[in-house]
């Protein structure tokens, strides 16, 4: 296994030097970078944001939409002591200057030219750099030059927290991930997943500290990833589980076999949300040439603090397995006291890999943690092996009729009807339960059943207090920016598909 540096912008130059004239990055329209190329342009961009004032330590907006100039660029940050901000291009204006805001961004890299900031000065258009009214700020307390990435969370609950990560932290998760994983020279990735998300980049940050080749996706679509996919022959491809479903329910037999032709991707990289056993056990029979790993885990540990090996996915399938390597976890009651196996209460996690903190609210860090624990906020229990199985989020809990279900309970029982691509479940308010529990469904590609006989299916397989007592079938679930499914969306999704019902009743 490799020993990596402590620090990303020295993980790519070491790269670049053991393997210059391999491929580092490959474009969706044709650009190609070598290692030498990705150093050279890093290079590049750090010496025009020194030039342009940039101090170690602050913050600089990198605009990303997964184009090889993207990681160059952020690269280029990290190389002039600063601290590195992807924010999509897709963003609008407001969020990008929220973001300058709160992190004291004394500049932008956009490459692209964003709508961003029409007033800033511009040093040099041909690297994209531009120097924001922030300039001069202090530095928010959590950033110095030891820092690597803010990474804001998805926001789908409330204002977005900044998670800041240092690059020895990140570094040393990605050894953790690549003892269990081996990523290797030659090695190439389908990256669907976008930079602004901590899993896009350590799927691509250690692809490419271990020499293989990243190929951008800038947009996911099931027949994209799929052409992608077969005419590359790619060994390895990251997801959320919603893009699975979303490839299962558009995929015709055609497509699968051209994939299975190749023998691509030989490795399925799932997370960012549970993947349900169905899902996976599903997509593993239908292309029995890849594997199938599993990662949970947090951008506040980097990442990846549970790790299904692919050796050990039918086993486990439809838990999390058990803590990767460097972290300890535990089941905690409200009383703060571990719980025994079986029961479900809070996730805790003890890790070398944790955050810095949230970026100026160290009230919000202290209420996260617990001494050395990280508070997860997601439920779990314990088996008697030790494997651990999430619950949901303490949230989104359903509370019908004073029973306590969890979400990815019914949705793990339906994630195995032949007919479900996607499924999820959700609780909305109702006069008699408290909570009524509904579940909306997109079926797989030339499926066809009905929402009776689904809810039918539904009472041979679970505790009849369990059962949706909706169930909808639509054409594509609500997306968060990143990809996974927005539980807020679809709540809301649930609450007008029950009124709409209600008022065609007679």
């Amino acid at each position: 296994m490799l020993r990596f540096p402590d620090r990303l912008d020295q993980l790519v130059v070491t790269a670049a030097e053991n393997w210059p004239d391999a491929t580092a990055l490959v474009g969706q329209d044709g650009e190609l970078l070598t290692y030498r190329d990705l150093s050279a342009r890093a290079h590049a961009v750090a010496d025009r944001l020194l030039r342009c004032g940039v101090e170690r330590g602050s913050a600089v907006l990198v605009a990303v939409s997964n184009a090889p100039a993207d990681v160059a660029a952020q690269v280029g940050v990290w190389l002039c002591g600063a601290v590195a901000v992807p924010v999509h291009r897709s963003s609008p204006p407001r969020v990008a200057e929220d973001v300058a805001t709160r992190t004291a961004a004394c500049a932008l890299v956009d490459n692209l030219r964003s709508e961003w900031f029409p007033d800033g000065e511009v040093d040099t258009p041909e690297h994209g750099v531009r120097r924001l009214a922030q300039a001069g700020s202090a530095h928010p307390a959590e950033l110095d030059e030891d820092q690597a990435l803010v990474i804001f969370t998805s926001g789908s609950t409330g204002r977005p927290k900044g998670v800041v990560l240092s690059h020895r932290a990140f570094c040393r998760k990605l050894e953790a991930i690549d003892s269990v994983l081996a990523f290797a020279p030659g090695t190439s990735l389908l990256q669907v997943l976008h930079l602004h998300f901590s899993f896009g980049q350590w799927t691509t940050l250690l692809t490419l500290a271990t020499g293989g080749t990243v190929h951008l996706m800038p947009r996911f679509t099931a027949a994209g990833m799929i052409e992608a996919l077969a005419r590359f022959g790619i060994h390895r491809t990251a997801v959320v589980p919603t893009m699975l479903r979303k490839l299962l329910a558009e995929s015709d037999e055609s497509a699968l076999m051209r994939l299975r032709a190749v023998g691509a991707p030989r490795l399925w990289i799932a997370g960012g949300e549970p993947l349900a056993a169905g899902l996976g056990l599903g997509l593993t029979d239908l292309l029995p040439h890849a594997r199938i790993t599993d990662v949970f885990g947090l951008s506040e540990t980097c990442t990846s603090d549970f790790i299904v090996a692919p050796e050990a996915y039918r086993e486990l399938a439809g838990s999390i397995g058990f803590p990767s390597a460097g972290v300890a976890a535990k089941v905690v009651g409200d009383d703060g006291r571990d719980v025994p196996a079986g029961e479900v209460a809070e996730l805790w996690i003890h890790t070398p890999f944790r955050m810095t903190g949230y970026l100026g609210d160290p009230g919000a860090t202290a209420a996260a943690t617990a001494g050395e624990w990280f508070r997860t906020g997601d439920l779990a229990r314990r088996g008697d092996d030790g494997r651990f199985v999430l619950a949901g989020r303490a949230k989104n809990i359903i509370s019908r009729g004073g029973n306590k279900i969890s979400p990815l309970e019914v949705e793990g029982v339906y994630s195995g009807h032949p007919a479900c691509a996607a499924v999820v479940a959700t609780g909305v308010p109702d006069d008699l339960l408290g909570e009524r529990t509904v579940l909306l469904v997109t079926l797989r590609h030339d499926a066809q059943v009905d929402e009776a006989a689904l809810r039918e299916w539904g009472r041979q397989q679970m505790d009849r207090f369990k059962l949706p007592d909706e169930v909808h079938i639509i054409d594509e679930l609500p997306l968060g920016p990143t990809g996974k499914v927005d539980r807020v969306g679809v709540q809301r999704m649930a609450r007008e598909r029950g009124l709409k019902r209600t008022r065609q009743q007679p």
